[in-house]
């Protein structure tokens, strides 16, 4: 296909209008300002964005952090706001974050960054703030809520409460003198009833169990002969001795029920690189303790079964089954430390990487993970109550996924199935974590998107094959086929990827172990696992009205559940439960209450809400609410969740600017398939006219049309700037279908379809329209550059632009870059986003047809090219190869490369520098506005050594 437009009459829909906010002129009015001003780039350091927002667990207090963005992180200027519900007032905390309450509500503890000036302007209308004094160094505050009461502690590294809230243990920063040898640091004890503190000196690992009434802690001094294991008896502030040795104590970790503790004991190994640890295990502590018996059961590696060459590492962490037996660790062969001499010169000793076709894995693959497999520990158990040793994974199956009790485990041996470009497949087993007998379950099984794993009960295991849901019974070791799904009800028929179609996916768990709860396209389906009879909980509604129902989980778990609970995979249909609802084509959005079959309605609005945070003892509701004019500003409910009322006012200059309203459009591509785009309009725009118009795309984004969209420096050119809005353009994204073996060719299609749309719709002008993407987006804006005259400009960023050599490179990696998997290109144009299905040698025309570097001389348009230098993702060479195709024939290019920069612009300073060429480029070509002196003159760069620019 190589169409320069799309036909008006193949391009029909409608449009539908969303009101998102009050009338502009009504709007301003309110806020006692006639005439609103442009935003410019120099006003985007004026938003802030909430961070940490929490409700205590009696749904009385707000906790959140307002940080400015579009600054350096010292610049942000947090703000702890901690809202008083009941009385509507707000304590200011200038300078802190990271506000977290006690389990009793009671208390709040937070940080406060260094403080160095006077002149803060606080804008703040509360009743109540916590001044700081100037040239305070950071430190953690604790404030009673009811009294205001404060103590503050410099040099904390973290603060945590226990359970009971009885207790805030703070510990210490360590001396910055680079020692990791010993960790001990002071820790600090604080209780809350009596504000007393208890120093305890030189604590290695510390942790509170679950019930929050012992704390456990390790001793690690210079002299180690003063190293231990201990426990506090919180109530009684009595201390125990479990061990004493000169030994380093780590990974300290508790059994859920309070009773069983466990850690790690070892030194390290001269000219070894791992340490030579011992698992000591405490299975009935309190019982030990009483008893004035040690009651301590170890492994060391020299235990029967222990594999030769192995230690027990402390790079794993350790956890105990539900029922105090068994505790889980990891394994790590012992190697030697590396040579920190200086190397040989490469005249002495080669330094070669021989690359094979024939490797399990290639090469930049092995160097990406060569640090993780260093690292990688394999899991095993040991049995505390008869100090028994427990295989349970080794070198031919490395990984096994544990059941919540810890009775069964499955492990995935995918050895047979390694391949640069097949799907993920494995043999998969059943263990007995008692014994580590292992059981064939199924060979070749297609994992990622078509494996649940282990139920929360751990009775099942739950796998997709041939579009149907299966369930392998742990305890009877044999597989089933659930119930339903025999018309392909569950298979996802919007993949439009070239791997085998998975499900929608699995939901959750009925809290009785009955059955699974699955997705359908819209609706949810209960499946039961024992031959009775699936049923629609959401009756067909969502299929109706192309409303998709999804299952929200808006209550706290109870820390004091059992693990199945605590896993948060259980829903429980005995009680109402709550559904967010997304309208397909209307993009409202909601929830619902599904209570005993019926649905009913809580809010439904043109609006995006969060998922609703009930408080732990009381109906009260946490979430925030958006449309692309009201920022997610913090709102606070009922159940019924349509009462919601604002709680913060985060950005309140947003009304002193231009800002716009979006529009909802309907058109269709070629084969008659719906597609939506979204049109925003500045507050100025008058119907009937014409305006420049911007375009961007990446795969679909009407589901975005509700979503705030914050000033912010463009880190990349996918990316529409609210600013465009006052600068008098209007944008558009558009959605694009894809097929196989079309993909760029498909998005010329969408993003012209969409673009005819709207001049048909009488909005943009039809000579001053243009597009831009960035990554993916970036590639098919380049291709449409050498295909389509629909466009004035264009902007490219980070795109591929000769697909055949990037078929070939190594993902995220080269010997100058890595940040990627190293994994060679192929499997993400066969089966991954890009969805060619083919490759280059089978169809090279395909490749050669799809890709923007050999239709160069085409071009028409001036194009903006953006880069980083060091891009892990897309080749630096993609962009560079295209500017120079675009130079040697003639056309009107200009690149942007950033040294130093990946496939993102992190800087704030190069962020900025994008934003403001963005706007120089289009500006010049849309909008006539004459050429910066960058544009007309170039930067030489012996100029730009000079000046810095």
């Amino acid at each position: 296909m190589n169409s320069r437009s799309i036909p008006a009459h193949r391009v029909v829909g409608r449009v539908l209008f969303l009101l998102m906010a009050l009338p502009v002129a009504q709007a301003w009015a309110q806020n006692g300002d006639a005439s609103p001003k442009p935003l410019t780039i120099d006003d985007y350091s004026r938003w802030r964005r909430i961070e940490d927002a929490r409700i205590s667990s009696d749904g009385r207090w707000v906790a959140y952090t307002l940080r400015h963005t579009n600054t350096l992180s010292h610049e942000s200027k947090p703000e702890l706001r901690i809202r008083d519900l009941e009385t509507d007032r707000d304590i200011v905390v200038p300078m802190a974050h990271d506000g977290e309450f006690s389990p009793d509500a009671r208390w709040i503890k937070y940080e406060i960054d260094s403080i160095p000036a006077p002149d803060r302007t606080d804008d703040s209308t509360s009743a109540d703030s916590s001044e700081a004094p100037t040239g305070s160094p950071p430190r953690v505050e604790l404030r009673e809520l009811r009294t205001g009461r404060t103590q503050s502690w410099e040099r904390i590294q973290s603060a945590s409460f226990n359970m009971l809230s009885t207790h805030l243990m703070l510990r210490h920063r360590a001396q910055p003198d680079g020692d990791e040898d010993p960790r001990g640091v002071d820790v600090l004890l604080h209780d809350l009833a009596t504000a007393r503190g208890l120093l305890l000196g030189n604590v290695g690992d510390a942790s509170f169990n679950r019930q929050g009434d012992l704390l456990a802690y390790s001793v690690d001094a210079a002299v180690r002969t003063g190293n231990g294991l201990f426990v506090m008896d919180l109530a009684e502030s009595r201390i125990e001795i479990l061990e004493n040795d000169t030994l380093i104590y780590s990974q300290i970790e508790w059994s859920d029920d309070g009773e069983g503790l466990a850690a790690l004991k070892g030194l390290p190994v001269k000219k070894m690189r791992e340490r030579d640890n011992t698992l000591i295990t405490f299975a009935d502590l309190r019982g030990s303790l009483d008893d004035n018996e040690s009651g301590a059961v170890t492994l060391d590696r020299w235990a029967h079964g222990f594999p030769e060459g192995f230690v027990i590492s402390e790079r794993a962490s350790l956890s105990w089954s539900e029922d105090g037996r068994r505790v889980f660790f990891g394994i790590i062969p012992q190697t030697l430390a590396p040579d920190s001499a200086d190397r040989p010169g490469r005249d002495s000793v080669a330094n070669v990487d021989v690359w094979r076709t024939q490797d399990e894995r290639i090469q930049s693959v092995q160097m990406i993970q060569a640090d993780r497999e260093r690292n990688f520990t394999f899991r095993q158990a040991f049995d505390a109550m008869d100090g028994r040793y427990i295989t349970l994974t080794d070198s031919a199956m490395r990984a096994v996924e544990i059941a919540t009790d810890g009775r069964w485990a499955v492990g995935r041996d995918v050895q047979a199935y390694i391949s640069d470009t097949a799907a993920a497949r494995a043999d998969l087993y059943r263990v007995n974590t008692a014994t580590g007998e292992r059981t064939l379950m199924m060979q070749g099984q297609l994992t990622g998107q078509h494996v649940f794993g282990i139920t929360p009960d751990g009775k099942r295991y739950v796998y997709w094959d041939n579009n149907r849901f299966h369930a392998y019974d742990l305890d009877a070791g044999d597989s089933r086929t659930i119930p339903g799904g025999e018309n392909d009800e569950f298979l996802n028929k919007e993949f439009d990827y070239t791997r085998t179609r998975p499900s929608y996916g699995v939901e959750g768990y009925t809290s009785d172990g009955s059955g699974v709860i699955v997705r359908q396209r819209y609706d949810l389906w209960l499946l039961p696992f024992d031959n009775g009879t699936p049923r629609n909980l959401t009756g067909g509604e969502g299929q109706e009205l192309d409303v998709r129902f999804r299952y929200v989980r808006t209550e706290p778990i109870d820390s004091a559940a059992p693990r199945r609970t605590r896993s948060g995979r259980e829903i429980d249909l005995s009680k109402p439960v709550t559904l967010s609802a997304y309208g397909q084509w209307t993009k409202k959005s909601g929830f619902y209450r599904l209570d005993g079959g019926e649905l009913e309605e809580l809010v439904y609005d043109d609006a995006r809400f969060s998922t609703p945070i009930r408080a732990e003892t009381a109906d009260r509701f946490l979430l925030t609410r958006q449309t692309f004019v009201e920022f997610p500003d913090l709102q606070v409910s009922s159940g019924k969740l349509a009462d919601m009322e604002k709680i913060s006012d985060a950005n309140p200059q947003q009304a002193e600017y231009m800002w716009g309203r979006r529009i909802l459009f309907d058109y269709e591509n070629k084969d008659g398939v719906r597609l939506q785009g979204i049109l925003a309009l500045p507050d100025d725009y008058q119907q009937g006219e014409r305006r420049p118009m911007l375009v961007s795309f990446y795969e679909k984004n009407s589901q975005n049309l509700h979503r705030y969209t914050a000033p912010s420096f463009m880190g990349g050119m996918g990316s529409l700037p609210v600013e465009a809005l006052s600068r008098g353009y209007i944008t558009m994204l558009a959605d694009i279908h894809f097929r196989t073996g079309s993909s760029h060719s498909d998005m010329l299609e969408g993003v012209e379809a969409a673009t005819q749309k709207v001049i048909e719709l009488g909005y943009a002008d039809p000579a001053r329209v243009a597009v831009h993407g960035h990554s993916y987006g970036g590639e098919g804006a380049a291709f449409i550059s050498t295909r389509s005259t629909m466009f004035a400009a264009v902007g490219m960023g980070a795109g591929v632009t000769d697909i055949s050599s990037d078929f070939n490179q190594s993902w995220g990696w080269s010997y100058d870059i890595d940040g990627g998997s190293g994994q060679n290109g192929s499997s993400y144009y066969l089966f991954g986003q890009g969805r060619w299905g083919t490759n280059p040698w089978d169809d090279p025309e395909l490749y050669r047809f799809q890709s923007a570097l050999p239709f160069a001389s085409e071009v028409t348009a001036p194009v903006l090219i953006m880069h980083g230098t060091s891009d892990p993702t897309v080749a630096f060479s993609e962009g560079m190869n295209f500017y120079n195709a675009l130079r040697y024939n003639g056309k009107t290019a200009f690149m942007l490369a950033y040294p130093g920069e990946g496939h993102g612009l992190r800087g704030l300073a190069n962020r900025r520098d994008l934003t403001i060429r963005y706007f120089d480029f289009f500006d010049h070509y849309l909008q006539g506005k004459p050429a910066p002196k960058w544009m007309t003159e170039g930067v030489p760069f012996l100029v730009k050594e000079s000046d810095g620019n």
